[in-house]
């Protein structure tokens, strides 16, 4: 081969990929429509969901998993981007860990202590637990696939992030079915099933973002 050749063929090798950002938000975007939609087709709205959403700790059920989500993504869009730091996208996490910590910690408060358990399994939290977890793995899925398209260096750190973010938004969606009022609740199911959902990220990590 001769020297410029190699040259163009080592600066196509080197080309920098499009962007993974756009390609991440059109994919979760159109994901979470869909999956919302077909979700909300089975399980059913909540029929109290208008009045529900004037409550502020109901609207905090809302912020909390799409805060969630916003820092994941940030945060895996990082790790996605060789050489870019972390940067401010952390308090992202924070702020939303600590919003799910005053959250319950008012209601520990509130609530006299014989009723925590009651208040924490709720009614539905198996089927909190495995509709959240369902609702997530289309939206993982995607996630994982944009991701790939970047170069990800630390493959299970992004892939646990691709599955926060998916089970943060399958959280969301959920929230619109759900009946269950107490924080002590949704902090409890919602969060698990949110962990479960990471925890499968970070295992699908290492072998789906290779590049």
């Amino acid at each position: 081969m001769r020297t410029g050749e190699l040259i163009r063929a080592m600066a196509a090798d080197t080309a920098p990929r499009r962007p993974v950002g756009p390609v991440l938000a059109a994919t979760m975007a159109g994901l979470a429509l869909v999956v919302g939609a077909v979700a909300l087709a089975v399980l059913g709205p909540n029929p109290d969901l208008g009045a529900m959403m004037t409550g502020p700790l109901m609207l905090l059920r809302h912020a909390f998993p799409l805060l969630l989500a916003l820092g994941a993504a940030l945060l895996a869009l990082r790790l996605a981007s060789p050489g870019a730091g972390s940067g401010p996208t952390r308090l992202m996490l924070v702020a939303a860990a600590t919003l799910a910590a005053g959250i319950v910690l008012r209601e520990l408060a509130l609530v006299p202590a014989a009723d925590w358990g009651r208040a924490a399994m709720g009614g539905t939290a198996d089927a909190c637990l495995l509709s959240v977890s369902l609702i997530a793995l289309p939206l993982l899925g995607g996630a994982l696939w944009a991701l790939a398209r970047g170069a990800p260096s630390r493959l299970r750190a992004t892939g646990a992030l691709a599955g926060l973010l998916a089970g943060s938004i399958a959280a969301a969606i959920y929230a619109l079915h759900c009946t269950e009022t107490s924080p002590l609740f949704y902090a409890t199911w919602y969060g698990l099933a949110m962990l479960a959902v990471t925890l499968l990220g970070a295992a699908l990590g290492p072998r789906v973002l290779r590049w």
